[in-house]
Order: C-alpha cells, then structure tokens, then sequence
C-alpha cells in the first residue's frame, strides 16, 4: 500500500515551508527554513515519531542552500550519516525534463546502493530506479488552485522515505525557483 504525504499549507514556499501529513491529519514530516535576508538559508527536515509511540520530531537532514558555491547537505543518520556532502557531488544533475522543458532531473545513489532518477515533469515530479524509469517508486503531484500537493510513495520504496522526502524537497524547490526565474525572464 502507498504512503500519501499532503502539504498542510499552500503559500509561496510551499516546499521550504511546510507540514507533510499523512491522510487522517497527523505530521509525519516537517520542513523548516527560517526567514532572512541572507541569500544563504538553512533548510531543516524532521520526522514526527509518533508512529514509534513516542513524542516529539526527530531531526532528519539540513540543506545549505548557497547561491555561488555549491549547496551542502547533512544526514542525521545512514551511510552519510553526520558528514556534510556537497549537493552537486549527491545528487547529480542529469539533464533537462523533456516533459516540462523547464527544471532539471536528478540522479543518486540511495541508502540500498542503488540509483535513483527525479524526472520533472508540468504537474510532477517523478522518482524511478534509475534501472527502471517505466515504473515510478515515488510521484509529487504539485498543487493546483483547487487541491495542494502531495508526494506519493509506492512500497517497493518506501525503505528510503527519509531520502526520498530530502530529495524531494531540494529538487521540486530547484524546480520551483527555475519555474521563477523562466517567468520572470519571459515578462
């Protein structure tokens, strides 16, 4: 059976910003970037334990966000567990989407050794084994005026929640600001 992630709010950074939710309400993940006029930001990514019978969050990851030099990434636990990686050296750029002729896609390897491709796409955001990219192991629906996101996890995944959550979130946000500066270039 599929996990169902829901974005609890909708606003303009609906990805660095937000709740995911499972289907009766409760948080599984929280995402948290503070506000500042720096161009550099910190992104950090918890999960709730509850559904280990306890209370509280746990912390998950933290995206560096850097505007010249590479974006950092760290991993509370797993094989990267504790050290700081460069983004451009974990998930590397692997093309533009065909699909929506705007963001990028992004290959990596994951905690089960193997590797695994974010296609972008107009309305998703698609993961694949990079082995099998007919058959999608996660999918983001992005919002729409009438209903709010939510990312997708299909049970030959769900093992790598925690990466697929992290990943997710740095590369639908990359997805997002290339959608901006596209815009904003054609206005």
């Amino acid at each position: 059976m599929s996990i169902n992630l829901y974005q609890k709010r909708a606003h303009l950074e609906p990805i660095l910003n937000n709740v995911f939710q499972d289907a009766e309400g409760h948080t599984v993940y929280d995402c948290h970037t503070p506000h500042t006029i720096s161009p550099h930001r910190t992104t950090t990514i918890s999960k709730s334990l509850s559904n280990e019978g306890r209370e509280g969050f746990e912390y998950v990851a933290q995206i560096d966000w850097r505007t010249i030099r590479s974006s950092k990434i760290r991993f509370a636990n797993g094989r990267l567990g504790g050290q700081e990686v460069e983004i451009n050296k974990y998930l590397r750029k692997d093309g533009w989407s065909l699909m929506s002729g705007t963001g990028r896609n992004y290959t990596f390897t994951c905690e089960d050794g193997e590797d695994y491709t974010w296609r972008n796409g107009t309305l998703h955001l698609r993961m694949f084994r990079r082995d099998d990219l007919d058959n999608p192991v996660a999918v983001y629906t992005r919002e729409t005026f009438t209903k709010g996101g939510h990312l997708e996890v299909f049970p030959s995944a769900q093992h790598l929640m925690d990466e697929i959550i992290v990943t997710f979130i740095y590369a639908e946000q990359k997805n997002v600001e290339t959608t901006t500066t596209t815009v904003l270039a054609s206005s």
